[in-house]
C-alpha cells in the first residue's frame, strides 16, 4: 500500500473523530439545555419540587451554570428552604454578578432568613438584602421588582438597619415614572406608613383601576385595606366580585371568610368559606390549609362550638407546629371550657 492510500485514509480517519465529538458535543449541549429548559418549564408550572430535582442534576453536570442556580435560588425559597436559597443565589451572582435578577432574589432570600432568628441576626441579614436590591437597580434602573423591594425596605427598616423615608419616596417617584402600577402601589405603601388613609385609599383605587395582571395584587390589597379599616362588608364585595370573575382565585373566597371572621358576622357564610377552602391544595403564596383550620377554628369558636373550635386549631397546630399564631389561640380557646 502506497504511503499516498495510508495518508488518505489516515485524514479520512481523522475527519471521521473530528465529526463525531463534535457530533458528541452537540448532543451534549442539547442534552443540558433540554433539562435546563425542562427545570424552568416545571417552575413556571409550578411544579417546585420536581423543577428543584431537575435544576440539581443540571449543576451536578455543569455547577458553573449561573441561570440553573439562580433557579435554585427561587426554588428553595419558594419551597421555605432560605440557607439552601442563598447558597444557589450566592453561587449565581459569583458566576455572573451583570444580571440584576440575580441580586434582587439573593435579596429576597437574605429578606426572608431575616425574619428568623435574633434581633441582632436580623439586622445584619436585612442590610445583605438592602444591598443586593441596590446592586440589582444599579445594574438595572429600570428594574422595577427590585426598586420595589428596596423602596419598601427604606420605608419599613429603622434607621439602625439602613431605613430612610426620604430615599423611600425617591424611589416611589421614580417607580411612579416607570410603571404606573406599582407607582399607586409603593405610594399606597408610603401613605399607610404616614398614618394617611385618605391618601392610601385614594393610591388604592388607582391601583385597582391599573391592575390588568392576572395576581391581581392591587384588588388583594384594596381588600385587605378595607379590612384593616373595618369596612368589612365592603371587603366582602371586593372579595366576592374577584371570585365570581375568576373562580379558581381560592384566595379571594379566603378573604371573603377572614372579612366575616373580623366582622363577628355571618358566621355561617364563612364556615362554608373556609370549608371549600379546604377542598383544594392551595398555591404557593396563598393562605395555607393551616391558615384555613385556624380560621375555621376561630368561627368555632365564636359560635360557641369550643370543641369543633380546638379540633381545627389542633389541626392547624399539626400543620404548622411554628407557629406562635396558631399556639396560641388554641390555648385561648382551650381555657373557655
Amino acid at each position: 500500500m502506497s504511503k499516498h492510500t495510508h495518508h488518505c485514509r489516515f485524514k479520512k480517519l481523522a475527519l471521521i473523530l473530528v465529526v463525531s465529538a463534535g457530533l458528541l458535543f452537540v448532543e451534549a449541549v442539547h442534552a443540558e439545555n433540554f433539562t435546563l429548559e425542562e427545570g424552568k418549564r416545571l417552575f413556571d408550572q409550578e411544579e417546585y419540587e420536581q423543577a428543584r430535582d431537575v435544576l440539581l442534576k443540571v449543576i451536578e453536570q455543569k455547577p458553573e451554570n449561573a441561570e440553573a442556580n439562580f433557579l435554585l435560588c427561587k426554588v428553595f425559597l419558594i419551597l421555605d428552604d432560605h440557607d439552601k436559597s442563598i447558597k444557589h443565589g450566592k453561587k449565581a451572582v459569583k458566576l455572573d454578578a451583570s444580571v440584576s435578577d440575580y441580586h434582587l432574589w439573593l435579596g429576597q432570600a437574605h429578606a426572608t432568613q431575616a425574619q428568623k432568628g435574633s434581633k441582632l441576626k436580623a439586622i445584619f441579614r436585612a442590610r445583605r438584602a438592602k444591598k443586593e436590591w441596590e446592586k440589582a437597580v444599579l445594574l438595572d434602573s429600570t428594574n422595577v421588582s427590585a426598586r420595589l423591594a428596596l423602596a419598601q425596605y427604606l420605608l419599613m427598616a429603622p434607621g439602625i438597619a439602613g431605613g430612610d423615608k426620604k430615599k423611600a419616596k425617591k424611589q416611589a417617584e421614580i417607580i411612579d415614572q416607570i410603571d404606573s402600577l406599582y407607582g399607586a402601589i409603593v405610594w399606597s405603601f408610603y401613605w399607610q406608613n404616614e398614618n394617611d388613609t385618605v391618601k392610601e385609599e385614594n393610591y388604592l383605587r388607582r391601583a385597582v383601576r391599573l391592575d390588568t395582571t392576572s395576581e391581581h395584587s392591587a384588588t388583594y390589597l384594596w381588600g385587605i385595606f378595607l379590612q384593616r379599616q373595618k369596612r368589612y362588608h365592603e371587603a366582602v364585595e371586593v372579595f366576592e366580585k374577584l371570585f365570581r370573575q375568576y373562580p379558581d382565585e381560592m384566595a379571594a373566597l379566603y378573604q371573603v371568610g377572614r372579612s366575616y371572621v373580623l366582622a363577628e358576622d355571618s358566621l355561617d357564610k364563612a364556615e362554608r368559606c373556609f370549608k371549600q377552602y379546604l377542598q383544594i391544595e392551595p398555591k404557593k403564596n396563598t393562605p395555607s390549609w393551616a391558615a384555613a383550620h385556624w380560621r375555621l377554628g376561630m368561627v368555632y369558636d365564636l359560635q360557641g362550638k369550643r370543641d369543633l373550635a380546638i379540633t381545627e386549631l389542633e389541626e392547624a397546630v399539626r400543620l404548622d407546629p411554628k407557629s406562635k399564631e396558631f399556639k396560641k389561640t388554641l390555648k385561648e380557646v382551650k381555657k373557655k371550657k
